[in-house]
């Protein structure tokens, strides 16, 4: 009985001893914790930055990349547009746009491209393209460049038209066959709620929401003035350029992670200054600011 007792006794006394213990130590851990999990989010966070910037640039490449057309040379006629959202064309007057967004007006060059290895008139191939009866597209050898018009449309084929008197002299070369379509991008209210990249159509067609998270975005043209194939300046005003002289266009932006919360956010505001000397305001982590040059590659 007593050795039993005493058994009892030494097991109180050991689990007081470790309530001791951890009272003395979980005020000790716990704020290490704490700064273990902020610091684990806030590097979650830092990945989710760096996957957003990332998807942000392809989408900036996928279409930007294709302003320039296939070609051995470049029509001096062909121009891209460039406007602030205190001045936009009727087409965009009734869209949602950032009152810090820039807008680009440009040709999108070779959604779609066909090699032609005889070119013939008319032309016929294969269906690959996602074209209707009356689109217009551009055939291009490294001697011209002219206009071709869609004249049938079925699951199997497609055919075009050449348009002008000067077709014959692509007859019988090797060339490319592209689609051609006017757009505006800009930034604006997404379907959510959050700003968001966007495409509209130049002329008719809905809108498309590229990328969501774009809250502000500013687009200069990289000019070539001498013709060297050289980066010489870059234009800060807005307006109306030949893309016979622009070799790229650096942009910037500023985006907004969604379901972001961080323990971490910043009370007061960072800032960033454009090339143009705007001031953009943003919280930091959930908010960031990027830059990119996306360089034009028309296909030669």
């Amino acid at each position: 009985m007593t050795r039993h007792t005493t058994q009892q006794g030494s097991l109180l006394l050991e689990l007081m001893v470790a309530c001791a213990v951890l009272a003395i130590m979980l005020p000790l851990l716990i704020p290490s914790l704490w700064q273990l999990k902020t610091r684990h989010n806030l590097a979650l966070i830092y990945l989710d930055q760096a996957a957003f910037r990332s998807a942000l640039t392809a989408q900036f490449k996928a279409h930007w990349a294709r302003l320039l057309p296939a070609g051995c040379s470049i029509d001096t006629g062909l121009r891209l547009t460039i406007g602030s959202s205190s001045n936009v064309p009727a087409r965009l007057s009734q869209r949602s746009m950032s009152n810090q967004s820039d807008w680009l007006e440009a040709i999108d060059f070779g959604a779609c491209r066909i090699s032609l290895d005889a070119i013939q008139d008319p032309i016929e191939t294969t269906n690959s393209c996602d074209l209707s009866v009356g689109d217009r597209v551009r055939v291009t050898t490294c001697e011209a460049s002219i206009q071709a018009q869609v004249t049938q449309s079925t699951n199997q084929k497609l055919k075009f038209d050449l348009l002008t008197s000067t077709g014959s002299s692509v007859l019988n070369q090797t060339g490319i066959l592209e689609s051609q379509a006017g757009f505006y991008w800009y930034a604006g209210e997404g379907i959510s709620g959050q700003q968001a990249l966007w495409r509209t159509p130049k002329i008719s067609g809905n809108s498309l929401e590229l990328w969501s998270g774009l809250k502000a975005l500013a687009i200069l043209p990289l000019m070539d003035e001498d013709a060297d194939g050289l980066v010489d300046s870059i234009e800060t005003r807005y307006g109306e350029y030949s893309l016979s002289k622009v070799r790229a266009v650096w942009v910037e932006y500023l985006y907004e992670l969604d379901n972001c919360k961080a323990s971490s956010q910043l009370d007061q505001p960072q800032y960033y200054q454009t090339m143009r000397g705007d001031q953009w305001e943003y919280f930091s982590p959930c908010q960031g600011v990027g830059n990119k040059i996306i360089v034009l590659n028309g296909v030669g």
